[in-house]
């Protein structure tokens, strides 16, 4: 299949590098200096925007939001007939997109997340007025090369954003304060970086496996008046549970002003 990918940043190439090998990509990328990188690592061509529409079955938008309004505009002015538009931009919807087209375009919007560049993604689907059911099933196909995939109604797709789209940055930050924390004990970068990292994947792997859910594994590693104990109490002092809650909600929020 042939596939248009307007916009080549981080989220942009970790669908390229998903996918390239099982289907040809015509990018469109402004930055010089980026198209060479890209060209050293896949099988790609460089084309314009009518070109992009001309050359491919499903255009997928993957400017940043901000930079949206300008593509779109552009490919309001080629034919779209018989064309799948998936954007992977967040908070922007698809009746914006829809009627920024100025035709009756088929858009999906989809929200993938850093992983699926590892193909460790996971992606939340939802369809526009015009996009029928054979198109989320190609947005499906597609993204499930990349990781697991949820279809769900477009007004939760805010919160998919807030959830797994941003959710690897939360990862990340967690990782970054226990290794700070690990090192203050007394552990050298390398050995931090074993400890740490291995508890990371192991515990995620455990949960993946076990029929247990998080809170029955935690209480399974938590003895009373233990070590686990003594820490996680801080955690609970500090409402951990809370401030997760917080941070999401501010994720979904900003989600949708970025559509306003």
């Amino acid at each position: 299949m042939h596939i248009s990918l307007i916009g080549c940043g981080n989220m942009g190439e970790a669908i390229l590098a998903g996918l390239h090998q099982k289907h040809m990509f015509h990018i469109v990328e402004a930055r010089p200096e980026r198209r060479q990188v890209l060209k050293t690592k896949y099988r790609c061509t460089f084309v314009d925007i009518a070109h992009a529409v001309d050359s491919s079955e499903i255009i997928i938008l993957a400017v940043k939001p901000q930079d949206l309004s300008t593509v779109l505009e552009e490919l309001s002015a080629q034919s779209l007939k018989a064309k799948l538009v998936i954007s992977i931009a967040a908070g922007v919807t698809t009746s914006f997109i829809e009627k920024a087209l100025k035709q009756s375009a088929r858009v999906v919007r989809v929200m993938p997340n850093l992983p699926a560049v590892i193909k460790e993604g996971v992606t939340g689907i939802t369809k526009g007025a015009k996009a029928g059911s054979e198109d989320i099933k190609k947005a499906v196909d597609l993204f499930s090369a990349v990781g697991e995939t949820v279809v769900v109604k477009e007004e939760m797709i805010d919160a998919v954003t807030a959830v797994s789209g941003s959710g690897p940055a939360y990862v990340f930050l967690f990782v970054e304060c226990m290794m700070k924390a690990a090192m203050k004990l007394g552990f050298k970068e390398k050995e931090a970086k074993a400890l740490v990292y291995k508890t990371l994947t192991g515990s995620a792997h455990m949960l993946v496996a076990s029929t247990d859910s998080a809170e029955e594994l935690r209480a399974k590693v938590t003895s009373k008046g233990g070590t686990t104990q003594a820490a996680t109490d801080v955690f609970m002092q500090k409402d951990i549970v809370g401030v997760y809650e917080k941070a999401l909600q501010a994720a979904k929020k900003r989600a949708a002003e970025l559509s306003q």
